[in-house]
């Protein structure tokens, strides 16, 4: 967009489409004017421009062009918003020019609200409206997912992974065995990948060989923090393809950041290794992002958040109407993407009656872990497992020839010296040892983490329970 361009949009007066406002210390009524377009016809806000039809411009600096892209990511679902930074004859002056189409994806809501447009006038949407446009949003992401792939063809599809799910699949009896003699066009016609003889998105999110730039929702973002916040990371990666081979970059990440105990089980000659949280819960809970994710969200992702004392999985698109956290860990399941969730029943990967979260529950309780905690809105989904012992630099495993205690925190190398200095002992003379108080919940915890790891034993039970080394242990 051009200054001629603005000057003829300016003539036009302010309409259902067109919105003037001053400068950008109005940005909040700014987005709120972006989010009614996108929720009605769409339209163009100008900054720099008077009421009356006058361009003043304003001045542009960095920090209002990242001010700017903050507010952007406040719109959700996420939209593509086109800033255009329009420079005036004289004076340095620009005008802020933001663009949106229609979007396919309403309702959308800015900082959790959402906007219409009547005319020349931004107001909130009613709830009735709202709810209105909630059915629509899931309607488009069922017809998304058997829309045409346009500009993808049979060969820019990973064959040799589709032969190799298909395998799987004989092998579970999912598929009939006469399945190995079919060509791949048979094949992705078999499991619902094309459309009107075309392959459809489905085919390219399960096989494609290239996402960008025309599937950027196709990716994971994965972070390890430092401390219970976003403020510093440790570790980052983005990683772009089709879900199977998120599913193994995201289980990657996760062996690479999460400690793992070992012990040695009475008679095994191999070492036992227990993962703070059990990999198959994080697989399923991963699994369960990939088949309900909203595909059509073009901004969407799958994200995977580690911190000290905590694991976040979440995913853009939330729950369907009608559906809640408690019918889900119930058993029941209306799946958003029915054929990559066949493709991974088909494989054996995903149950076909919805026992994802179940089965995350379970896993995590068998462990003695805490049970994982679910959030759901309109906007996203996510699990949330919470350490048995918290997660710092300290924890990873060193070499166990120099220290085989390494790898565990302060205050449970601290319970080892004293229980090999004084014995066996109940968990109140431990808390009276311990030289900085901690909580008798805080003492089970790492007791428990210690038990875990088989480095520690108990005896008893309940208030007579106490505490020893196990016998190796003693014997380092």
């Amino acid at each position: 967009m051009d200054l001629k361009q603005i000057q003829s949009l300016v003539t036009q007066n302010e309409s259902h489409q067109l919105e003037f406002k001053k400068s950008t210390g109005l940005l909040r009524a700014v987005f709120e004017t972006v989010c009614a377009f996108l929720n009605s016809d769409g339209g163009i806000v100008l900054i720099g421009v008077t009421n009356d039809g006058d361009i003043i411009g304003q001045e542009l600096t960095d920090k209002i062009q990242q001010t700017i892209s903050n507010e952007i990511s406040k719109l959700e679902p996420p939209a593509k918003v086109i800033v255009n930074y329009v420079p005036l004859e004289k004076n340095n002056l620009f005008v802020i020019a933001l663009q949106v189409k229609s979007g396919s994806h309403k309702p959308y809501v800015y900082e959790g609200r959402p906007f219409q447009r009547e005319q020349t006038v931004t107001k909130r949407m009613s709830q009735q409206r709202y709810d209105q446009l909630i059915p629509h949003r899931l309607h488009n992401n069922f017809s998304w997912e058997r829309t045409v792939a346009t500009g993808y063809l049979v060969e820019d599809l990973d064959s040799n992974l589709l032969q190799s799910i298909v395998r799987k699949s004989v092998d579970v009896k999912r598929m009939p065995e006469d399945a190995l003699q079919q060509d791949i066009p048979r094949l992705l016609d078999i499991l619902e990948l094309t459309t009107d003889g075309q392959l459809n998105n489905a085919a390219v999110v399960l096989f494609g060989k290239k996402m960008m730039p025309a599937y950027p929702q196709c990716q994971i973002q994965l972070a390890r923090f430092k401390g219970l916040d976003r403020s510093e990371f440790l570790d980052i990666d983005l990683a772009y393809g089709n879900v199977f081979e998120l599913l193994e970059k995201g289980m990657l990440f996760v062996r690479r950041h999460l400690p793992l105990a070992a012990k040695i089980e009475a008679g095994k000659l191999e070492r036992v290794e227990t993962p703070l949280i059990p990999f198959e819960a994080i697989r399923e809970a991963l699994l369960n992002a990939f088949c309900h994710r909203d595909y059509s969200i073009y901004g969407g992702s799958i994200s995977l958040a580690i911190y000290d004392n905590r694991m976040e999985i979440f995913n853009h698109g939330g729950l369907p109407p009608g559906v809640s956290i408690e019918k889900i860990k119930a058993g029941f399941s209306q799946r958003r993407n029915p054929v990559i969730a066949d493709v991974f029943y088909r494989s054996n990967l995903v149950e076909k009656w919805g026992r994802g979260i179940q089965k995350i529950i379970s896993s995590c309780l068998a462990a003695d872990d805490p049970e994982p905690e679910f959030f759901a809105d309109e906007v996203e989904f996510k699990v949330t497992f919470q350490f048995p012992a918290s997660l710092k630099p300290s924890v990873f495993i060193m070499d166990e020839t120099e220290n085989p205690y390494a790898h565990l925190t302060k205050k449970q190398q601290e319970i080892i010296k004293i229980l090999s200095e004084d014995g066996a002992l109940a968990a109140r003379d431990i808390l009276d040892k311990i030289k900085k108080p901690i909580s008798q919940r805080t003492l089970r915890r790492e007791l428990l983490a210690l038990t875990r790891q088989g480095i520690v034993k108990a005896h008893g039970h309940t208030s007579l329970r106490i505490w020893s080394l196990t016998e190796d242990k003693k014997e380092d």
